[in-house]
């Protein structure tokens, strides 16, 4: 099913998105997905109190040179209410950017050491694309809307540890050849050592996923999942995907995943955005691009 109603990912909110679009198609400025990294231990997405963390978010977009300002906080996060995540104290951690000041979408923060590793930690904000965020940090002054987020992390606890899933740049190919990683650029994309293909033509990417991106996770019950399953998600500015999304259960064995892709009848460069998420807060993207001749 490609049409999207109120576009929700798991744990994150990503703001209000025309219902009657095609989900996987990126014909604005959107935010996509997520990454946290512990700072003394990158691969990990699940900090304990008193440690350093990063959380970084993807706002993909068809201009080749996105600038955007932002206003992040980071909070200790009220008792789960349904899909809601909100405040239950005043912000440990802070940014405001403006329009062009950071080339990515981030906040540093240290979680308190008070805080129980049983709870959780609320990111909350507003990401202005071409625009900056007002005093307040609830509303933008570009000519675009502001895309508001909400992220909901798990703390690390000594029986579960949160690993994020990587996207490693040797497991992507397209049409069975490597798929190259490249800057955008606003122009002739021919001879720049993008991959080329040709107006309408048809192709295949391939994603190979590996073992160690499920962690196992605690099953106090003998029928539970005694690992992660995982959510891969595919995006583009051009053509037509076969699907936007796919589910990798805990026990499948399925580990190469395969998606189709038709090129646009318009020459120009096509972005493609990957992001994969283990639904627990853990999470890894990566962009590439093919010229369409």
């Amino acid at each position: 099913m490609k049409k999207q109603l109120g576009f929700v990912l798991g744990l994150w909110l990503l703001g209000c998105d025309d219902p009657l679009k095609t989900v996987e198609l990126v014909e604005e400025p959107r935010l996509l997905g997520a990454r946290v990294e512990v700072l003394d231990d990158v691969g990990r997405a699940a900090p304990a109190p008193g440690e350093m963390a990063t959380i970084t978010f993807l706002l993909a977009s068809p201009a080749p040179a996105q600038t955007q300002g932002f206003a992040l906080a980071a909070c200790s996060a009220t008792a789960r209410r349904g899909a809601r995540t909100e405040c239950a104290a005043p912000p440990f951690a802070q940014i405001v950017s403006q329009d062009g000041e950071a080339g990515s979408v981030s906040l540093t923060f240290e979680v308190p050491p008070e805080l129980d590793p049983a709870g959780r930690i609320a990111v909350l904000g507003i990401v202005c694309p071409f625009g900056s965020p007002s005093n307040e940090g609830k509303s933008c002054d570009g000519v675009e809307p502001g895309r508001e987020l909400t992220f909901a992390l798990e703390l690390s606890r000594e029986d579960d540890v949160n690993l994020n899933p990587a996207l490693e740049p040797a497991s992507l190919t397209f049409d069975g050849e490597e798929w190259p990683a490249a800057g955008a650029l606003d122009g002739d994309c021919a001879g720049q050592g993008y991959v080329e293909v040709e107006a309408g033509s048809k192709h295949a990417f391939e994603v190979a996923l590996s073992e160690d991106d499920r962690d196992a996770v605690p099953h106090p019950e003998r029928l539970d999942p005694v690992r992660e399953s995982l959510q891969l998600s595919h995006f583009v500015t051009g053509g037509d995907l076969s699907r936007a999304f796919e589910s990798i259960a805990w026990d499948s064995d399925e580990l190469l995943r395969r998606t189709t892709w038709t090129a646009p009848k318009t020459p120009g460069l096509v972005r493609f955005w990957l992001v994969l998420r283990d639904l627990r807060g853990g999470g890894d993207f990566t962009a590439r691009s093919v010229c369409v001749q």
